[in-house]
């Protein structure tokens, strides 16, 4: 997984979020906390729950945000202690929560299907977002369609939504995987592979994307702006969080939602503040927040509640993207009831307190 997430090109994760282009956590405040994290704590509130919670996240622009609610310190307003984890190579942070080694993740929906289907006990809480531009098909100079890729080499790794996302693009052009001489690289191996001339195209999320484009001459051949919905960014907790401490996860959504307030009041502040803990300038990390469509709360809860067969409706996308997973063997089965995987409660508590406001505007 975003999945596993152009400078507008989103999708679809994830899910998704490369160490290639940046490390996360500001220098300040880095310390190794095992060989693949790094972690970034807030001061704590002492009247907060003495419990401190790890958030792993890794490099995507949407898990950015969470450097908003730390860097102003609205977890301790809301009472509750968060340590962000950061982890250079994305799949890293989905073991660390699969083994418990983090309380909460943020990641792509295809990242949350094999361990749902293996027993693994969580709660999906809230929608970061969904790629509108973070992912992206790129393709060298003289590559100006995706048809020109027949018989071209395409890399991105095999089993992550850029996989997904890659055939998506290709059926729009009539082609299939047989089409194109597939490479299966990670997407923080793509991205290099891509600059250095090794491959033809490459399927990419942000930042890595925007990066690619910097190769003279390459063209964005498809992107999630053409896909919306596909690739949906998601905050899961624990099993164990979920049992025993809901006030506590109300606290976090709050935190976060504190975030984005303060996102659309004070932007230039904001994005500081996400580009300080993703060591990029301010101007990289608004370009790749630009692919971004952020949710409100309400927005939130219709993604998890408002039945549709379509990719607004999350256990709808999450099927369809579990069929793909078990059609390239990475799960051995399709879930009985996606729904399940999702949980709204939270975020109507949070609603009937703070309502639901305005989000901020990436596209502007």
């Amino acid at each position: 997984m975003k999945k596993t997430k152009k400078v507008v090109s989103l999708l679809l994760t994830i899910i998704m979020l490369t160490g290639f282009v940046t490390g996360c956590g500001s220098s300040e405040s880095k310390s190794n906390t095992s060989d693949s994290a790094v972690s970034a704590t807030g001061m704590k509130n002492p009247t907060a729950s003495s419990k401190t919670y790890k958030l792993g996240i890794s490099a995507y622009p949407a898990f950015y945000t969470w450097y908003i609610p730390q860097a102003e310190k609205f977890f301790e307003k809301n009472g509750v202690n968060v340590e962000l984890v950061y982890f250079p190579v994305y799949s890293d942070s989905v073991q660390a929560f699969n083994s418990g080694k983090v309380d909460m993740i943020s990641l792509a929906i295809p990242d949350a299907i094999a361990p749902y289907i293996s027993g693994i006990e969580y709660e999906t809480v809230l929608v970061l977002d969904n790629s509108n531009g973070a992912d992206g098909l790129v393709g060298k100079k003289g590559i100006n369609s995706i048809s020109d890729l027949k018989g071209k080499s395409v890399a991105t790794e095999y089993g992550t939504i850029e996989h997904f996302f890659l055939l998506q693009a290709l059926q729009t052009a009539e082609m299939t995987e047989k089409d194109v001489n597939f490479v299966n690289l990670s997407i923080s191996d793509s991205a290099p592979a891509f600059i250095a001339g090794t491959v033809d195209a490459a399927c990419l999320w942000e930042p890595s994307l925007s990066k690619a484009q910097t190769l003279e001459g390459s063209k964005l051949l498809y992107s999630s702006e053409n896909t919306p919905g596909l690739i949906p960014d998601v905050l899961l907790v624990s099993g164990d969080m979920a049992r025993n401490s809901p006030d506590d996860i109300e606290a976090v959504i709050n935190s976060y939602f504190d975030g984005m307030d303060f996102y659309v009041a004070n932007e230039k502040q904001a994005i500081a503040d996400m580009a300080k803990g993703a060591e990029i300038t301010e101007d990289e990390m608004k370009v790749a927040m630009s692919g971004s469509r952020l949710f409100t709360v309400q927005e939130c809860i219709d993604a998890m509640d408002q039945e549709s067969e379509s990719y607004s409706y999350l256990p709808y996308t999450t099927n369809r993207i579990a069929e793909f997973l078990h059609s390239v063997k990475m799960i051995d089965s399709v879930p009985d009831d996606t729904k399940k995987m999702f949980n709204s409660t939270y975020l109507k508590k949070v609603l009937e307190k703070r309502g639901s406001k305005p989000v901020p505007d990436t596209k502007k």
